[in-house]
């Protein structure tokens, strides 16, 4: 079968098919939104069969550049769903899916901030002259205090409602990858940030953060408290390469760090394995090897 589709219209097409039918998750649907915005932003909404392996190896490249290892996986495997999708309902004059290669999934250390580095963020997006409006210090600020004091990840934030945030109730339920409800906790001061900044709220929408005052039916997407967190980290000076997902990893190592058991932080993140918690233990690691090096006595014969 001959293809006129363009990207859009094979996304779309993908996603009514497969998406849809099997009904699965928000998350997932997210994900081929994403890699559908992020291929068309760079490449144009081009005709399908138009799509080569240099186009993908040149829109991969870019995206490292802004994007963690593990987006780029994600966003590359969607692509290679939706080609081999289209090749099982017949289009054949398209890119090989095959010839698409998968990175392999990050296993390098992960990064993460110190609370001290948290701290400066907060007085960065804070203070007054950072450039920012009124509402959007008291917004960024809640934003990031609470995606340390809960470990969310981006997209359990874009979608928690003001609502799930009681007065004088320090826990609240986050539905999580594979659409698993968490219960999540925040801590006095990062509660009192949230309710300074819904009292600037003077809309009636449900979304617990919105991109602008004056459009509160809009909940706040990805890419903006992305742009949020990466902008703190340089206001407060920070030479790392900051996302949202850092403050997650922060505060899974301050966790460790403070003796918790690793069974109880795999349950605070959601992980669905503790294989996968085991990946921050490595700072734990590092720390004991400081304290052996510089507390251990040597002895000598």
């Amino acid at each position: 079968m001959k293809s006129d589709l363009t990207l859009s219209e094979a996304f779309e097409l993908y996603r009514k098919d497969v998406i849809v039918y099997k009904n699965q998750s928000a998350k997932t649907e997210e994900m081929n939104n994403c890699a559908m915005k992020s291929i068309i932003n760079f490449l144009g909404d081009i005709p399908i069969t138009d799509l080569s392996f240099d186009a993908v190896r040149k829109w991969t490249a870019d995206l490292r550049k802004t994007r963690t290892s593990n987006t780029v996986r994600g966003y590359i495997l969607k692509i290679r769903v939706v080609l081999k999708h289209l090749r099982a309902l017949g289009y054949e004059d398209i890119l090989d899916p095959e010839a698409v290669g998968i990175p392999k999934r990050d296993s390098r250390v992960v990064d993460y901030l110190e609370v001290e580095e948290v701290q400066a963020m907060l007085k960065a997006v804070f203070r007054k002259g950072a450039g920012y409006s009124k509402f959007k210090r008291y917004r960024n600020r809640a934003i990031i205090a609470l995606m340390f004091s809960a470990g969310l990840r981006n997209g359990e934030l874009c979608n928690m409602e003001r609502s799930q945030i009681k007065d004088g109730i320090d826990s609240f339920t986050v539905i999580g990858k594979g659409d698993k409800p968490r219960v999540c906790f925040i801590d006095p001061v990062t509660h009192r940030y949230i309710d300074e900044y819904l009292a600037l709220r003077d809309d009636p929408y449900p979304a617990l953060f919105v991109s602008e005052q004056q459009k509160g039916r809009e909940k706040i997407n990805p890419g903006v408290v992305q742009m949020v967190v990466k902008n703190a980290a340089i206001k407060a000076g920070l030479e790392k390469n900051i996302h949202p997902h850092t403050l997650r990893h922060s505060f899974a190592t301050d966790l460790l760090r403070n003796n918790t058991n690793i069974v109880y932080v795999k349950e605070l993140l959601g992980h669905a394995s503790i294989q996968v918690t085991m990946t921050y233990t490595h700072v734990v690691n590092e720390d004991l090897h400081q304290i052996h090096r510089l507390k251990h006595t040597i002895v000598h014969a």
